[in-house]
């Protein structure tokens, strides 16, 4: 699987509410001469302007259906039935969910670790405040002497920073035990235990968050990741937290699968789906199945319409009346051959309810990959499912490289120049296979060697 990264960059000044982000993100895909319906999926963290923007940009994408589905006359008739910029209630229901929001799968852990043990736990501010004294000058030379080493600060943004203190802490129990003999503000004899605990506890989860930070991990992976990290806790019914920590990490791992998308990444793969498996009830299934010939619905419209939709319109009206007058004149049916394509692709997602299983380690990309011949429309939406981000740890590292380039030497860099930048550094990969292919470079290199002689 190759990702190649669009890099916009726009300074912003102004309050970042989700009208304003909607706009913003709307400018650059255009930048990019990308359409909001060749989007399918919006990968985000859970902050309420972000959530709010992307069902701004839901709108905007159910207004450009609203033109492809009627024509230009019909859109005012139509327009008339919308209520504070809403669409009738059908209509919305039947598109609100093709862009599709994905929580990050990253951020969202951290959100369950603070729903058990948040920075207002006692025992955690006592380590805290132990972690930023153990810094200061009186404590330089002991720390020197015994090579001690500073246990990590944690802050809101960082995903397990109050694990890492905390198992900081652990791995140097003997260390802390000493210096508290000759600092006793330093003593930490009243929450080893609640250090032991957590550490155990949280390990799983906290190494489960760090293998979802490879640069790309599909929903149905951090799906068996997240489960097995349960199960991990789950078998721990001595720990306190194990129970409080497997009830909320179910719960949110409930409310990511309300996701379209998320559903259908684990219909597709068949570690999950496959005979016998009680992962879908016969209504979800039929639901599910629904999405994946939507999904495949909007592939075929993109490859075969213009982006501009009065136009699009226009041609699909103007070959529907071409291929009613050639049958009128010729008899037979326009609907024969797509009525036994989609009655195949129907066969096809149906029977993947009754295929094998396959084991943990299965590579589902390969695997569709290899079925193009076969299974050409599902191998094409399984493409499309695959390749949707579950988290965006792809967004920290470029915020990362952009502080880089962006340094104070370079301050007064354009946000166009910053963007190309960031384009290449960020798809170096990309790059290192295309450039060798652009022009001979056996040929150039002979010509100069024969010039320099």
């Amino acid at each position: 699987m190759c990702h190649i990264y669009f890099i916009g960059i726009i300074e912003i000044k102004e309050r970042q509410t989700a009208s304003f982000l909607s706009e913003k993100i709307l400018q650059i895909i255009d930048s990019f001469n990308i359409s909001i319906s060749q989007i399918f999926s919006i990968t985000c963290d859970n902050g309420a302007n972000m959530l709010a923007a992307v069902k701004k940009l839901k709108e905007v994408y159910e207004y450009e259906q609203l033109c492809i589905r009627f024509d230009e006359e019909d859109i005012e008739e139509k327009e008339q039935e919308i209520d504070q910029n809403l669409f009738t209630e059908e209509l919305n229901n039947k598109l609100k969910e093709n862009l599709n929001l994905v929580r990050c799968a990253v951020h969202t852990p951290q959100l369950a670790i603070l729903d058990v043990i948040n920075k207002s736990n006692a025992d955690v501010k006592k380590l805290t405040d132990v972690a930023k004294k153990s810094r200061s000058a009186k404590y330089k030379t002991y720390f020197e002497c015994h090579k001690g080493h500073y246990p990590p600060l944690w802050g809101q943004t960082r995903w397990g920073g109050i694990y890492e203190m905390v198992s900081s802490f652990l791995q140097q129990r003997q260390f802390f035990e000493k210096l508290a003999e000759q600092f006793p503000e330093m003593d930490l004899s009243n929450n080893w235990k609640f250090i032991i605990d957590y550490e155990q506890a949280f390990k799983p989860l906290f190494l489960t968050t760090k293998e979802m930070q490879s640069p790309h991990v599909s929903l149905s992976d951090f799906y068996l990741k997240w489960i097995v990290a349960i199960q991990k806790i789950k078998a721990m019914n001595k720990n306190p937290f194990s129970e409080s920590l497997v009830t909320t990490l179910t719960t949110r791992l409930a409310a990511l699968r309300e996701s379209q998308a998320f559903k259908m990444a684990l219909y597709l793969d068949p570690r999950l789906n496959f005979a016998g498996s009680t992962l879908f009830t016969s209504d979800e299934k039929e639901e599910i199945q629904n999405y994946v010939v939507e999904t495949w619905q909007r592939i075929r419209e993109l490859k075969h319409s213009p982006t501009k939709c009065s136009e699009n319109f226009q041609i699909q009206k103007m070959e529907t009346e071409n291929d009613m007058f050639i049958t009128e004149l010729f008899g037979g049916s326009t609907m024969n051959d797509a009525m036994s394509t989609e009655s195949n692709f129907m066969q096809q997602l149906k029977a993947l309810e009754v295929e094998i299983r396959r084991p943990f380690d299965f590579n589902v990309w390969n695997h569709w990959t290899e079925r193009k011949g076969t299974h050409p429309e599902l191998s094409a939406v399984a493409e499309v499912v695959l390749a949707t981000p579950s988290n965006q740890v792809t967004v920290e590292r470029a915020f990362s490289a952009l502080a880089l380039v962006l340094s104070n030497a370079r301050s007064t860099l354009s946000e166009e120049t910053l963007s190309n930048i960031l384009l290449i550094k960020l798809n170096r990969s990309v790059f290192e296979n295309i450039i060798p292919t652009l022009y001979d470079w056996k040929t150039n290199q002979e010509q100069a060697d024969v010039q320099l002689n």
